[in-house]
């Protein structure tokens, strides 16, 4: 079956951890062959996100976004009244929001199959506050400054490890506390995951060394949400409370709020392809 996309254009973060000139150059090739070239092509960090206008003045249809979960995350957020369709492509370090819709496969298959029709358009369920929308999740709490401890990891700065790590581990402990409105369970961080009909929120355990050290093995592996957690509720919405205002990470990137802040459950604006 054929594809209804003919103009394409391509956003790829050379930063990102799997990305590379050349795999755009496959990927151009791929378009080429499929009978609809690529209209457009940004490269990040020089270029710049474009807007729902810009694409629908270019007559684009189908955006192909090669990148990790964090510019995926920025790029939807300026086409949430855009009527074509985004193609996540994996080329960051986790990929998680990929592979939601592709599985493990490389971008190059996943792009002959979108332009050979063996694709679905999708709307997938997501996590709204004022800080913003997340497609993965939202980490809330103190122990988000694991976050910095992993950037240091992956640019292997082992001053900027020693800097960090500290810091990291007097917030999981003595940090002040998230909690979910009507319940006095405090923890260091809740996790926030969204699900086809509600919100799943998971308490992250930091009671002992070793839930510590689990927890910034889990960081600098990747994924944070892999600690050792307990759930928590589920339900359409939540409001995390605290002492002051909340660290956030919004599909790993860092954000803030106010103690009271609400997080709920809505279908993304914007369509994504899926193949698997």
């Amino acid at each position: 079956m054929a594809s209804s996309f003919s103009r394409p254009a391509l956003i790829c973060n050379l930063r990102s951890g799997s990305s590379d000139e050349a795999l755009v150059g496959r990927l151009s090739e791929i378009c080429d062959a499929a009978g609809a070239p690529l209209v457009r092509t940004i490269l990040l960090p020089d270029g710049e996100l474009p807007s729902a206008d810009i694409l629908a003045g270019e007559g684009v249809d189908l955006l192909l976004v090669l990148s990790g979960d964090g510019t995926l995350n920025a790029a939807a957020a300026k086409l949430e009244t855009w009527n074509g369709a985004m193609l996540p492509l994996p080329g960051g370090t986790l990929n998680l929001f990929h592979k939601t819709l592709h599985g493990d496969a490389n971008p190059e298959d996943i792009l002959h199959d979108a332009l050979a029709g063996r694709a679905r358009a999708v709307n997938p369920p997501t996590i709204l506050s004022d800080a913003g929308r997340a497609y993965i999740g939202v980490i809330a709490g103190p122990t988000t400054a694991w976050a910095e401890v992993r950037e240091q990891f992956r640019s292997l700065s082992l001053s900027g490890l020693a800097e960090t790590i500290p810091g990291a581990i007097d917030a999981t402990l003595y940090g002040d506390g998230v909690r979910i409105r009507g319940s006095d369970q405090s923890f260091q961080a809740i996790n926030l995951t969204p699900k086809p009909d509600r919100i799943l929120a998971e308490g992250l355990i930091t009671d002992s060394a070793g839930s510590i050290l689990s927890h910034g093995i889990a960081w600098l592996g990747g994924d944070f949400r892999e600690g050792p957690s307990v759930d928590l509720s589920e339900r359409r919405a939540v409001v995390i409370e605290s002492k002051a205002s909340i660290g956030l990470l919004l599909d790993g990137e860092p954000a803030e709020l106010p103690s009271g802040a609400t997080y709920r459950l809505e279908r993304s604006p914007l369509a994504f392809l899926a193949t698997a």
